[in-house]
């Protein structure tokens, strides 16, 4: 690969994925999410439901905010006045001066426990992607304790010396399943290149 660039990333996704401001005022970024969503939604206009909805995005911005090296992150949020259904993270892996083939085999290793992970390839805007599940035990230690799953998405770069790697977590096997459509039509909607769409968020930087 070549020495490292970050790379000119953007995802084209529905309304039912908001960006989180990763650098500005929380609060202030909740409260105008919460009035957009709520000036386009009938018969939701009090002032409860407006303080619920902020609370509920200001956790999922907090989160999204504590892990280093994140680029970009998405909420997966069909309905803010339910619950934030999953919380994904772009984040730019440097691989400069490497060989794919020994990056590729680094990242899967840092990526998953051991050798019960699923990966599957899929085509995307950006060109093929790896997509790989992994289950975990979710909770405190015990024997009763659930079973999660670990899904992240790869790309590899290497005209920009680079990977990508799109990732999220769900403690329930059920919700798993039920969204994983969802992330895989997120994925399939990273791109390299500015191109007509629905919403599009460019990478930062």
């Amino acid at each position: 690969m070549t020495g490292f660039r970050l790379p000119p990333v953007v995802v084209d996704h529905d309304a039912n994925w908001i960006e989180v401001d990763l650098g500005g005022d929380l609060g202030g970024w909740a409260r105008r999410v919460a009035r957009d969503i709520l000036s386009r939604m009938a018969g939701h206009q009090g002032r409860r439901t407006e303080k619920h909805m902020v609370s509920v995005l200001e956790e999922a911005g907090a989160v999204a905010r504590r892990p280093p090296g994140t680029s970009m992150a998405l909420l997966l949020a069909p309905d803010v006045n339910d619950t934030i259904k999953a919380l994904v993270q772009f984040c730019p892996v440097d691989l400069a001066d490497r060989e794919e083939d020994d990056a590729w085999a680094e990242l899967l290793s840092a990526l998953t426990t051991d050798d019960s992970a699923e990966v599957t390839e899929i085509a995307t805007r950006a060109g093929p992607c790896r997509r790989i599940r992994q289950r975990y035990a979710a909770g405190e230690r015990g024997p009763e304790r659930p079973v999660g799953e670990h899904i992240n998405y790869v790309w590899m770069l290497p005209r920009w010396g680079a990977a990508v790697v799109m990732t999220t977590a769900f403690e329930d096997l059920l919700e798993a399943g039920r969204w994983r459509s969802a992330l895989d039509e997120l994925a399939a909607g990273v791109g390299l290149e500015p191109e007509t769409g629905s919403a599009r968020q460019a990478w930062p930087g």
